[in-house]
């Protein structure tokens, strides 16, 4: 597609780029800004602001503005907008101060710009880095766009970069390329490539519109004709009764009258349990009671009393 194009084609295309924006733009929701305001900004705003020959450094409030086109005019990715307007002036400051020195020392390394650009900055990554470097020299450099890397190096195929400094850097060096053999700037080199990959994305058919039947919602119900008949067992609900013969009522009869019958519950204790356990009780209460020289002088007797009543005497 790129290798192929004539500079008639390339204007051409270029030429339909602001219709395409204007019919992808949606209105804004309150507070925000319309993508062809935003785009506004990106082309013209921005880099009459910020460009090298300014010398202006970009505050928070406008790098949020390019994050916000950035995300609204290529693939949106939620949740990179709050880490990007964390970062405070004057971080931000710093940043471009470092990046864009070493960019004026050592033009050729994009590798190392985009580094110096992205790494103090949450939410910044090389795609978003070279979109502020292009900012600062519109002239010279290309933005990272999904459009740009898949006309320029994928020949139109829909697929995704790893937004890698080495994927930029690619880009770039076949981005010089072309804009050397059609003579256009890199501005109108993203425009172009966006206006060709969007003419050349398959347009999304729209959802049938579904008819209403007129039928109530959930399954209908079936004619009395087409129901099943449900015949009654003539058991009642539960466990039935236990059947009892009449040898069993016989039985149980004698059983009751002669005093067999079964009780229930636990069996009472009989009453010499309970007056071993009270004899038992005492006995011990009693031996806890004595006093330990008075169980030895028991347990001595007399023969021991004589012994020591004798050795009195000799001493």
């Amino acid at each position: 597609m790129a290798e192929t194009i004539d500079a008639k084609a390339f204007k051409d295309a270029l030429g339909r780029y602001p219709a395409l924006i204007k019919s992808l733009s949606k209105p804004p929701k309150e507070g925000q800004l319309s993508l062809e305001e935003l785009d506004s900004f990106r082309y013209n705003g921005a880099p009459m602001a910020y460009s090298s020959k300014t010398g202006r450094t970009m505050e928070s409030k406008d790098l949020q503005k390019l994050f916000e086109w950035k995300m609204r005019h290529g693939v949106f990715r939620p949740g990179l907008s709050g880490k990007v307007a964390s970062n405070s002036n004057e971080t931000i400051a710093a940043a471009f101060k470092d990046g864009f020195t070493y960019y004026a020392e050592k033009p050729s390394d994009i590798a190392g710009v985009l580094e110096k650009l992205s790494k103090p900055l949450k939410g910044v990554g090389p795609a978003t880095a070279s979109l502020l470097l292009a900012v600062h020299d519109p002239s010279n450099v290309v933005f990272f766009s999904d459009e740009l890397y898949r006309w320029l190096l994928q020949d139109g195929k829909k697929v995704s970069p790893k937004y890698t400094a080495k994927e930029f850097e690619e880009l770039f060096s076949k981005a010089k390329s072309f804009m050397s053999r059609i003579k256009c700037t890199p501005i109108e080199l993203e425009k172009a490539a966006f206006v060709i990959i969007k003419e050349n994305e398959p347009v999304p058919e729209p959802k049938p519109t579904k008819v209403s039947s007129g039928l109530p919602r959930g399954r209908p119900k079936k004619p009395d004709s087409e129901k099943k008949v449900k015949v009654p067992s003539g058991r009642g609900r539960g466990r039935p009764p236990k059947v009892i013969t009449a040898e069993e009522r016989a039985s149980m009869a004698t059983k009751a009258a002669s005093g067999e019958a079964k009780k229930r519950g636990r069996k009472p204790k009989a009453k010499e349990e309970e007056v071993k356990g009270d004899v038992e009780a005492e006995e011990v209460e009693e031996t806890a009671a004595t006093p330990a020289s008075k169980k030895r002088k028991a347990s001595e007797g007399p023969t021991n009393s004589a012994k020591r009543s004798g050795k009195k005497a000799m001493a």
